[in-house]
């Protein structure tokens, strides 16, 4: 059978674990194949923030390969690549005959955490319900065939065959002889592997891998993979799960993912972007680490294994204005759990007071970039950082947060004016730091570290002088910030804004002090040259990064996002709409398109978080000075509704519709305080001060 160009498997998650769903409503070996390179994700288990021992990892996923030097594991460089831990899989047969899949059609339903499957086997057609459970390591098949056949399920710990980069991770593996089940031993953790099938008469071992066989028309396969990362270890999931039954299970799953997307709504007028929409709602909860509260690139090892990065910036703020404020703490939280290594890391690597948070980070806050040790001096991380810690308070009005994030800005604001900033007879400016191209090379002045280290100094300031904590730190901040402005006006060529001094071109570089930064306003006439050469770079194209002729769907939404902000809703839209090849079946997003649309990978959470963000301000922006709402639709939109989106402390609903020239909007103040914020709503414009608890309905013309 061959599988089309946008296939990809089904991706479920609960935070701690990342399961791949393949074409037959269980696991399949096969890789996708729209790949340009032949390594995409075979169907595999992996827990978020359980990687590989150093001392058995053959080699990094080919990805990671640095182009100056072997990727090999050494000492003190670890690479912490996420661990594959195991699969489970299916066969039919009817009579002796076997079954081969000869079509199947899928859907996966992220407001139930559910993939629903049909599957023909040739011998008997199946349909197949497959989820995670949200609150344990529990994944639950169940099949009903329209004939009685055979059912042969197979599960092993590991890896489907040993190749490559593709190993068994384990340091121990023990298999139990009156179950099929196994202790295993990964780095510092015990762990636990068991399948079961509900129906099944007979089960063995051959080498590594049960099967276990029934007869009949309906089964439930359950296969559960625990460990002791977030408590003792529990044997006893697969038969809980048996006493409580399938359709228990299930209805707490759908109970689960219904309430999360509770929190807000968006009727998206175009299919294609709506399920992309809401399976990047549910992959942002799917991926968060429920003890670390970090949200990582993804939970694959495609996805670079689980680890954070800046990237985390476009997640939380997608979160924000969807309503998530408790997903939104939790990722918070991560920086407040990570402190030490961060005070550590500065004082190591850089000899300087203050916090620095180390490029590619695991979920206690280590490094985990192997030898591309010159990424250590890639800060712009740390600015969306501290973008990430204000807006949490910036979207809420939650003072609470402000007086725990405080310490945290603070203490960057120290290492960047340390370590990052030096006074020149020019002024004040960045000092050579390995850009966002992530070559190892420095350069001075790069556009995204100096916008960022801008905006970490002004974040600091407004919140030092919002809980009246003013001193002569953040005095000094005020001064150093107003000379870096200056810097960043040389890098305006009168085109647009230059990578860096000395790099004349554009990258995302270009873009980042207008957003996400933040720091020159969209309609600043620069800004608006800007936008125009960099889509006149990429004209009738996947916008690019770095100079790159390949698409790069995260990029391509940040500059959607400022075309939002400068009413060329049509631009935005068209921006957006040729990012459509990077899309998979399922709506994940790949985080490269090569020139003949091939991907490096599926869900990847950076262009989830962008687009989404970028689809909510063609309806609502969110800026420093106000809201628009509105002023940016495009044409195509006829109508539309949202409902419970977050900005400047209110929470926002309305609707709107072309044909009746109409909009309504809802401000609700669920804070504690009275809240006044400049609004515009299509042409109407104007102060508006909502009271604590009060909603208050506007209805005006469209244009």
């Amino acid at each position: 059978m061959q599988l089309p160009r946008d296939y990809y498997h089904a991706f479920l998650g609960n935070g701690h674990d990342g399961v791949l769903i393949g074409y037959t409503g269980a696991m399949v070996p096969d890789r996708p194949p729209n790949g340009w390179h032949p390594y995409l994700d075979r169907c595999q288990w992996y827990k978020s923030d359980r990687y590989y021992p150093e001392d058995r990892l053959v080699d990094v996923v080919p990805p990671r390969h640095p182009p100056f030097a072997e990727a090999l594991p050494k000492t003190g460089k670890p690479w912490a690549e996420l661990a594959p831990l195991g699969y489970t899989a299916y066969e039919v047969d009817v009579e002796g005959q076997a079954g081969q899949v000869q079509g199947f059609t899928q859907t996966f339903v992220p407001e139930e955490g559910t993939v629903y499957t049909t599957v023909d086997w040739g011998v008997a057609r199946a349909e197949v319900t497959t989820f995670l459970c949200p609150d344990r390591p529990l994944l639950v098949i169940r099949y009903r065939f329209n004939r009685p056949v055979r059912l042969r399920v197979r599960a092993a710990p590991g890896v489907w065959q040993e190749e490559g980069h593709e190993t068994d991770p384990f340091d121990a593996l023990t298999f139990l002889d009156g179950r099929p089940a196994a202790f295993y031993r990964l780095g510092p953790y015990q762990g636990f592997i068991e399948v079961a099938l509900v129906e099944a008469r007979r089960w063995g071992r051959e080498g590594k891998v049960w099967w276990l066989e029934g007869e009949g028309a309906t089964f439930t396969h359950y296969f559960a993979i625990v460990d002791d990362y977030a408590g003792p270890l529990d044997t006893g999931v697969i038969p809980r799960a048996m006493a409580e039954g399938p359709e228990a299970l299930h209805a707490r799953t759908r109970a689960f993912w219904r309430a999360y997307f509770a929190a807000s709504r968006f009727e998206l007028p175009d299919p294609t972007f709506d399920r992309v929409y809401r399976t990047s709602r549910y992959l942002f909860k799917a991926i968060q680490n429920p003890v670390s509260g970090g949200l990582p690139v993804g939970n694959l090892r495609l996805t670079w294994s689980s680890h954070l990065f800046w990237d985390a910036y476009f997640i939380h703020r997608a979160l924000l204005e969807a309503n998530h404020v408790a997903e939104g703490e939790a990722a918070i939280s991560f920086f407040l759990r990570t402190r030490e290594a961060a005070e550590r890391h500065a004082r190591e690597d850089f000899g300087a007071p203050g916090l620095k948070w180390d490029w590619e980070l695991t979920h206690r806050g280590e490094p985990a970039y192997g030898i591309w040790v010159h990424q250590k001096e890639q800060v712009h991380n740390n600015a969306a950082y501290a973008n990430m810690l204000f807006q949490q308070y910036a979207f809420t009005r939650d003072r609470r947060i402000l007086e725990q994030v405080l310490p945290l800005l603070e203490g960057l604001a120290v290492f960047f004016l340390h370590a990052v900033v030096e006074e020149t007879p020019r002024g004040f400016e960045i000092r050579p730091m390995v850009g966002v191209d992530e070559r190892p090379v420095r350069v001075r002045n790069e556009g995204i570290t100096l916008a960022g280290t801008i905006r970490l100094l002004e974040r600091y300031i407004r919140a030092a002088r919002l809980l009246g904590r003013e001193d002569g730190r953040v005095e000094r901040s005020a001064r150093v910030a107003v000379g870096l402005r200056r810097t960043l006006d040389r890098l305006y060529n009168g085109r647009y804004f230059q990578a860096s001094e000395g790099e004349d071109h554009l990258n995302v570089s270009s873009l980042a002090p207008i957003y996400p930064m933040e720091v020159i306003p969209p309609e600043d006439p620069r800004a608006i040259r800007t936008v125009r050469a960099y889509r006149e770079r990429y004209a009738g194209r996947m916008v690019g990064h770095g100079n790159s002729e390949w698409g790069f769907p995260w990029a391509a939404a940040v500059l959607a996002t400022i075309q939002a902000w400068q009413g060329d809703g049509e631009g935005a839209w068209q921006t957006l709409r040729e990012i459509r090849p990077a899309f998979s079946i399922h709506g994940g997003i790949a985080e490269t398109v090569d020139e003949e649309g091939r991907w490096n990978m599926q869900y990847f959470g950076t262009a989830h978080g962008a687009l989404c963000t970028a689809l909510h301000h063609l309806v609502v922006q969110s800026q420093e000075d106000g809201i628009r709402i509105g002023t940016s639709l495009p044409a195509a939109w006829e109508s539309g509704a949202w409902e419970s989106w977050r900005a400047h402390g209110l929470l926002l609903s309305g609707e709107w519709d072309r044909r009746r020239n109409h909009m309504e909007v809802l401000l609700r103040n669920p804070t504690g305080e009275p809240i006044s914020i400049r609004l515009r709503i299509g042409p109407m414009e104007g102060e508006f001060t909502v009271a604590p608890g009060e909603v208050r309905r506007i209805q005006t013309s469209l244009f």
